[in-house]
């Protein structure tokens, strides 16, 4: 088979810049990659250089005959996690979803003080939620739709003179609700942007 290089895909930000975004649960979803989110969906602005990274880990055992030889290899479990890097420490989406909803109150400015914001570093688990990773390259378009995801782990905090206080976290997915999602923790939805030539 020759190589061709349309076949790549390189990510980058859609123009907009919109990458990252998280909704409650039950909210309407995406069934491509170029339709336009549900409101609710909120933007979490700028990520890290380093991009989404979408890990699958599939655990797997041999099942052993007698003598020793390997009868069967079966697999024992599956999961799926994103880790993406939030760069907008003051975005109210990166706020709620790294600390949950109910821990963040925000005031809005007055003509004497500027937007306050409360922040309550708890114990409480982070909620289930959905979420919208977009990426392009050129025409091309990429999304994954996470119908049930968590974040289960926020990277540790740099407040520190030569870079920006970024967020680190990784969403923990699971089997969604909706028949026509078949079962996937992760949804990937693509475009190649190419269009069929017209019929005469």
């Amino acid at each position: 088979m020759a190589v061709n290089v349309n076949n790549a895909f390189v990510g980058t930000p859609p123009i907009d810049g919109g990458v990252f975004f998280r909704a409650p649960q039950g909210t309407d979803l995406p069934t491509d990659s170029l339709e336009a989110l549900d409101p609710a969906f909120a933007d979490h602005g700028a990520v890290g250089e380093n991009g989404v990274t979408v890990a699958q880990t599939r655990d797997n055992t041999d099942i052993k005959m007698y003598g020793g030889k390997t009868f069967l290899n079966v697999q024992t479990s599956y999961d799926e996690q994103v880790t993406i890097t939030l760069l907008e420490d003051d975005n109210e989406a990166v706020l709620r979803t790294a600390f949950g909803d109910a821990n963040v109150e925000i005031t809005p400015a007055t003509t004497t003080a500027g937007t306050k914001k409360v922040i309550y570093h708890t114990a409480d688990p982070l909620p289930i939620s959905s979420f919208v990773i977009d990426s392009i390259s050129g025409s091309k378009t990429k999304r994954y739709v996470i119908e049930n995801g968590q974040v289960v782990n926020v990277a540790e905090i740099v407040d520190v003179h030569n870079n920006v206080t970024s967020r680190t976290i990784t969403v923990k997915t699971y089997a969604p609700n909706s028949l026509e999602l078949r079962g996937g923790n992760v949804v990937e939805y693509r475009d190649d942007g190419r269009f069929a030539p017209a019929t005469p």
